[in-house]
């Protein structure tokens, strides 16, 4: 009896995933026409990954009884040549020209939605596209429809078999089994043959989507056979015909803009830790159905919305989602990333007719989204719609390709230095875009709450302090304030009354004279106390002039007890100095909802809409 597989890591990129991800939808498949059982949990192992059944599978009955069952769809573009012997007429086939055509529907139907806030009546009804759309797409671009259609259709002469072919699989992936030990393939062969007295279809070429550190195209001919210097790569039959399911039906495939003229492929996969099968699923359809990483910004764009993305749809199976009160705890809650790790993927780079392996590579998702409530999961839900807001206001092509870089190496990774080595950059691009008359949209700026709800999310069980000592501490908070007065909320600035000239002028540069100073805690102190005394010296001068029009000041006043307060926390020991500065800027730059206690009548708050540049 069969209870749990055993698929080792062998090639160090998503073919491994793919692997596994076909495997287990072979047995979801053998366990569901036998038992009518759904549940598959997948676990990382480290050096390989399990498939737990829900139900006991015995590989003679499943030999005996499995009937065919088409796993691996054909795909038809264009340019895709008839498969040996049959009709496309009499074929199920996946069309990606009409597949496309919907998902292009669908996807505009959902930017007019957005962009003119409307809302679907009864009657309305759009076709959601297929998830694999892409899939089947990236298939056809890089001519290796042909490979997957010959995996196919190598299946689909011996369906006869097919009860043969499932059980030798089981049973050679078997974590029981001691006698694959790494030859698994090879042990199915021999076990298929035991079944039928037949040899499984003969090895066929390992094309670069299935395998992408084996070969690279250097043009159209050796792209389509895969011959480099005389030789091609083979690997047996049914390791490429699981791999080629797991990549069609659990892959999220995009073409990613280079330059005006020039487009590449990014093909990525998620790496389960630990869920089951149908969440994994799920979790995928909701990137690549309802909210796909946009290809048209660039790489980074790409990977920053595809780690946002899947972090929020993590979100709604985290087991936080069914607790309404905190539980006290000794140690943390758990990481999104103990469903999903991260994502692995090549990027194919364009050459002309044909596309080389430009990049392998593995990415993280953010180690910090530890809800402990159901509260907790729709704070985090809508921190990361603030984020995707943020970057989907970047584009590689208006010239926030370093921006974007710096972003993705923050979100993909867990490191709150990252979020700080970002924010400083951007926050001058903000004072650019508010003070650039030309700008065509005002900066997307990162809520206070928001600041709130990530920073305190790096807090650790074994320090003995929080963020919130730093970040609610009436000094830092007074000068955060000032420094937005100075940058953010000043010039001239739209309001629901209109454009508004304030009374006093924008400061530029202000974050990256502080963040040079960084080096020496009491450069940073002298680089802020000349701002803050130019800042106060201006105040007085402001206010004279408005005592004489019977007006008052709508700006915060910063007084030698702030100043004080906030120079105590850079001396406290507890916790670094330098993050209690990167912390200051990034409050300092943010968009405040409400103005703090004791400010002037008419002080800004994020309700102003006093984001945006004239």
């Amino acid at each position: 009896m069969v209870c749990n597989l055993k698929i080792p890591k062998q090639y160090g990129t998503y073919t491994d995933v793919c692997l596994m991800l076909g495997l287990a939808r072979l047995t979801y498949a053998v366990q569901f026409a036998l038992h009518e059982a759904k549940k598959l949990k997948l676990t990382d192992l480290g050096a390989s990954y399990r498939i737990q059944l829900e139900q006991e599978l015995d590989p003679e009955e499943v030999a005996a009884t499995l009937q065919y069952e088409n796993l691996l769809q054909p795909v038809k573009g264009d340019k895709t040549e008839a498969i040996a012997g049959l009709d496309w007429s009499e074929l199920k086939f996946f069309d990606t020209k009409r597949n496309t055509e919907i998902r292009s529907r669908y996807l505009e139907f959902q930017r007019q939605l957005k962009r003119e806030k409307l809302e679907l009546a009864d009657d309305d009804e759009i076709e959601v596209p297929d998830a694999r759309t892409q899939n089947g797409v990236i298939l056809t671009s890089m001519r290796h429809d042909r490979n997957h259609n010959g995996l196919w259709k190598a299946g689909w002469d011996i369906q006869q078999h097919f009860g043969a072919l499932a059980a030798s699989a089981l049973k050679a992936f078997a974590e029981s089994d001691e006698r694959s030990q790494g030859n698994e393939i090879s042990q199915a062969a021999a076990y298929f043959k035991t079944y039928t007295g037949e040899n499984l279809p003969t090895p066929v070429s390992a094309v670069k989507i299935f395998f992408p550190t084996f070969v690279q195209g250097v043009n159209r001919p050796k792209a389509d056979t895969n011959k480099v210097d005389g030789s091609g790569q083979k690997e047996e039959w049914l390791l490429l015909w699981l791999i080629a399911i797991g990549l069609f039906e659990f892959g999220i495939a995009e073409r990613i803009k280079i330059s005006d003229n020039a487009f590449d492929w990014r093909m990525v996969l998620l790496e389960p830790r630990e869920l089951s099968l149908s969440s994994y699923r799920d979790i995928l359809d909701e990137v690549r159905i309802y909210s796909p990483p946009s290809g048209a910004h660039g790489v980074a764009r790409f990977d920053a919305e595809m780690s946002l993305g899947l972090s929020k749809a993590l979100l709604k199976y985290h087991p936080a989602k069914g607790v309404s009160e905190p539980v006290r705890r000794r140690s943390r809650s758990s990481s999104i990333k103990e469903m999903v790790s991260g994502f692995s993927g090549t990027h194919f780079g364009s050459k002309g007719q044909v596309y080389g392996v430009k990049e392998v590579f593995s990415l993280g998702l953010p180690d910090w989204i530890r809800p402990e409530t159901a509260e907790e999961v729709r704070n985090y839900q809508k921190l990361l719609d603030e984020h995707l807001t943020v970057v989907r206001s970047l584009s590689s092509s208006e010239g926030n390709g370093e921006l974007l870089n710096a972003y993705r190496d923050f979100i993909t990774g867990g490191d709150l230095n990252q979020f700080f080595r970002f924010h400083i950059s951007y926050a001058d691009y903000i004072v650019r875009q508010l003070a650039d008359p030309k700008a065509k949209y005002a900066p997307k700026q990162f809520s206070q709450e928001g600041l709130d709800i990530m920073t305190r999310s790096f807090d650790k069980t074994d320090q003995n302090w929080s963020i919130k000592e730093i970040t609610q501490n009436k000094g830092f908070l007074r000068i955060a304030r000032a420094i937005n007065s100075a940058t953010v909320y000043a010039g001239k600035i739209k309001t629901k009354e209109g454009v508004v000239e304030l009374d006093w002028q924008r400061t530029y540069g202000l974050a990256q004279r502080l963040s040079n100073q960084m080096g020496s805690k009491q450069d940073f102190i002298a680089e802020l106390s000349a701002f803050l005394t130019s800042y106060d010296n201006e105040n007085v001068r402001i206010s004279e002039q408005l005592l004489k029009e019977n007006k008052s000041l709508r700006r915060v006043w910063v007084t030698n007890e702030d100043l004080e307060e906030f120079l105590a926390l850079l001396d406290d020991q507890r916790f670094k100095w330098s993050l209690v500065a990167n912390l200051l800027l990034a409050y300092g730059y943010a968009k405040w909802r409400k103005p703090l206690e004791g400010e002037p009548d008419g002080a800004p708050s994020g309700d102003d809409d006093a984001n945006e540049s004239e």
